[in-house]
Order: structure tokens, then C-alpha cells, then sequence
């Protein structure tokens, strides 16, 4: 089985409300979604499952398990107090230490690409905690225009710019879709950037749908005189 996904999240029986329950997953989710999207490329495969959870519970030492979904689920101590001490911006670390706990843990009883996976973390906390990504960047025929959309989240949001450029300078940047960092939220509202007719499109995922209108939608010439 592929291993395909790194996860730090909270036991849900002991976790359930407010800032203890999904508030604190859609914080953590920019350094889960980073570490999973450098991780499959690796083809890593893992003996019955396809995720490693570190789960954040009262005391962390209940052992490794997996699941009947085909998880490794790593429990370890979520300091409640550390956490509420914390401001927005302020909780690189406390995740990072957390999920690296989780994987030492984990790497204990099952093979997981450990020395991989730890690279990729310390490659996001050189490159300033950031998770940003290209979803897609293609030319528009006949426009001499290059669109790009760009993704970015951090511990409070998930934000989609599209930018399109000729000859290398930016023509057009703007954010088009802001949504809280989970892709159960945004994931499902974008899928590529066309051009149809005079206009250029973002569409969604389901986009076939009839009815289903662009996420956006830009005229040729809405864009700088000199450039449209």
C-alpha cells in the first residue's frame, strides 16, 4: 500500500469542541498538506496502510496502531496549556515538534521513510513555514499570455491567485478565492484555467454539471489596454 499521507490532528473523544476540535486541524493542515504533497512522489510502500496520524491525546502513550481505514495512528501528548499560550502565526513549532515526536514513535514498529519525511520538514521551516504551490500555470493560445494559478496556505487560510503574465511581466494578480485551510473546503472549487472565446475561465472541479458557473471569469479586455 502506498504511503501517501502525514496527518497531526486531535483524539476526537477527548477533543471535541471549539479550538480542541476542527479549529485545531485547519491550523495544522498547511504543514499536513506539505508534508504529504512532497511525500507522494516517493512511491513509498508501506506494509498495511496508507497514512501515518499522529494523534494529539491527553497522555501519548498508548501505543501505535492501525486502524480498520489502513492508518498508523501515533498518539503523543498535545500540551493544552502550551497550545492556548499561542497566538495565530505562532504555531510553527508546537506542530512540527508534535508530528516529529509522532513519526520517531511510529518509525519504531512500522517501516516509514523517516529520514525523507524529516528532510521535507526541516525544508519547510528554512523556507519560512510556507506552503505554497502552482496548481497549474499553462499559455492561453493566441493570447500570448502564460496563467497561473498559485496556492498558498498558512495556519489561517487558503488563498488562490490567479496571475498571468506576457513576456515575463505580470499583467494581471489577484486573489480569487479565499477559504479556511482544509481542502475539504477549497479543493473542490478549482480544477484548470481556460480560455473560451474573449474570456479567461476558472473553472471548478465540477464544472460538467449544468449550470455550474466559473469560479471566475475575466474579459480580454478588462486587462491593461496596452497588454489585452
Amino acid at each position: 500500500m502506498l504511503l501517501r499521507r502525514v496527518a497531526l490532528y486531535l483524539n476526537v473523544d477527548e477533543y471535541a469542541e471549539g479550538s480542541y476540535g476542527s479549529d485545531f486541524l485547519f491550523r495544522c493542515s498547511y504543514l499536513n498538506s506539505y508534508v504529504s504533497r512532497r511525500l507522494r512522489p516517493l512511491q513509498f510502500s508501506a506494509k498495511g496502510f496508507g497514512s501515518v496520524l499522529v494523534q494529539g491525546r491527553r497522555s501519548g502513550d498508548e501505543p501505535v496502531r492501525i486502524s480498520i481505514e489502513h492508518n498508523a495512528i501515533s498518539p503523543v501528548h498535545f500540551d493544552q496549556a502550551r497550545y492556548d499560550s499561542l497566538k495565530p502565526g505562532e504555531h510553527h513549532e508546537f506542530f512540527i515538534s508534535m508530528l516529529v515526536e509522532g513519526l520517531h514513535k511510529a518509525a519504531k514498529s512500522h517501516e516509514i521513510p523517516l529520514k525523507e519525511i524529516l528532510g521535507f520538514i526541516e525544508d519547510f521551516r528554512r523556507g519560512g513555514y510556507k506552503n505554497e504551490w502552482v496548481h497549474q500555470t499553462k499559455l492561453l493560445r493566441g493570447t500570448g499570455l502564460r496563467a497561473s494559478l498559485l496556492c498558498s496556505m498558512d495556519s489561517e487560510r487558503f488563498q488562490l491567485t490567479l496571475k498571468l503574465e506576457r513576456k515575463g511581466a505580470t499583467v494581471f494578480e489577484r486573489v480569487i478565492l479565499t477559504e479556511m485551510p482544509d481542502e475539504t473546503c477549497f479543493a473542490h472549487q478549482f480544477k484548470d484555467v481556460v480560455l473560451k472565446g474573449r474570456k479567461i475561465l476558472v473553472r471548478p472541479k465540477h464544472w460538467e454539471v449544468p449550470g455550474t458557473p466559473p469560479l471566475f471569469s475575466l474579459k480580454l479586455n478588462e486587462l491593461p489596454a496596452s497588454q489585452a
